[in-house]
C-alpha cells in the first residue's frame, strides 16, 4: 500500500503567498500646523510689518508727512496684512509639515480630517498674534528714528485708526480661514505625494491663496469702503 501512496502533493514545496500590501499611514497633522502656525505668524507679522512700514514711510517723506506713517500702517494692517500674514502663516506650515510626512513615510499615506476644523477655529487668534507683530515692527522702526516718540505714534493712531478697522480684519481672517481649511481638506493628499518637491507646493500653496484672498478683500471693501 506505500507504493500506492501520491507523496507529490505532501512533498511539494508550498505556493508562494502574494505579497501583503502596506497597510497606509494614517496621520492628523492639523495640530502640528496649529502650534507651529503661531510662531510663523509671528515672524512673517515682523517681516510685513517691517515691509508695510518702509514703504509708507518713504512714500509720505515725499510731502514731509512722515508723521502720518504710523497710523496708515496699522490701518493697512489691521484690514489687510495682519490676516495674510495668518494665512501664509497656516498655508506654508502645512505644506512643509505634510511634505515632511509624506517623505518620512514608507508606504501609502492617509490624512486624518477629524481635525480639519481646528485650523479654521484657530484663524482669529492667529489673526491677532500676526496683526500685533506688524504693530510691533512699525512701532519698532518708528521709535528708531531720531524724531520718533511713544507719544507721537499714539496719537498718529488716533487719528487713523476706526472701530470697523479689526472687525474688517478678523472678517477677512474668517473667510480666508474657511477657504484655506477647505483648501487644505481637499489638497492634502496632493501635499503629501513624493513625485513633487517642496518649492513647486509651496508655490502651488501660495498661488491658490493669492486670487481667493485678493477677491474676498475687493468684495468686503466693495461692502465696506470706509
Amino acid at each position: 500500500m506505500d507504493d500506492k501512496l501520491d507523496l507529490g502533493q505532501a512533498c511539494a514545496p508550498s505556493a508562494a503567498s502574494p505579497p501583503v500590501a502596506p497597510l497606509p499611514e494614517v496621520i492628523s497633522p492639523y495640530d502640528r500646523i496649529v502650534r507651529f502656525s503661531f510662531p510663523v505668524g509671528a515672524v512673517v507679522g515682523l517681516v510685513f510689518g517691517c515691509v508695510v512700514y518702509l514703504i509708507s514711510a518713504n512714500a509720505l517723506s515725499v510731502f514731509n508727512a512722515q508723521k502720518n506713517a504710523p497710523g496708515i500702517v496699522c490701518v493697512a494692517v489691521l484690514r489687510g496684512w495682519g490676516p495674510a500674514s495668518a494665512v501664509l502663516a497656516v498655508s506654508l506650515t502645512a505644506a512643509v509639515l505634510l511634505h515632511r510626512a509624506g517623505r518620512r513615510a514608507s508606504g501609502p499615506l492617509e490624512v486624518d480630517h477629524a481635525r480639519v476644523l481646528l485650523v479654521l477655529a484657530t484663524f482669529p487668534l492667529l489673526a491677532v498674534v500676526t496683526t500685533t507683530f506688524c504693530v510691533l515692527a512699525s512701532l519698532l522702526l518708528w521709535l528708531a528714528e531720531p524724531a520718533g516718540t511713544l507719544s507721537e505714534y499714539l496719537a498718529s493712531l488716533s487719528d487713523f485708526m476706526r472701530w470697523p478697522d479689526p472687525v474688517f480684519g478678523l472678517a477677512v481672517a474668517a473667510g480666508s480661514g474657511g477657504f484655506l481649511t477647505c483648501l487644505l481638506r481637499l489638497g492634502a493628499d496632493w501635499l503629501t505625494t513624493k513625485k513633487h518637491g517642496l518649492a513647486l507646493k509651496l508655490f502651488v500653496a501660495y498661488a491658490s491663496l493669492v486670487i481667493p484672498n485678493a477677491v474676498l478683500r475687493a468684495v468686503f471693501l466693495i461692502v465696506d469702503p470706509a
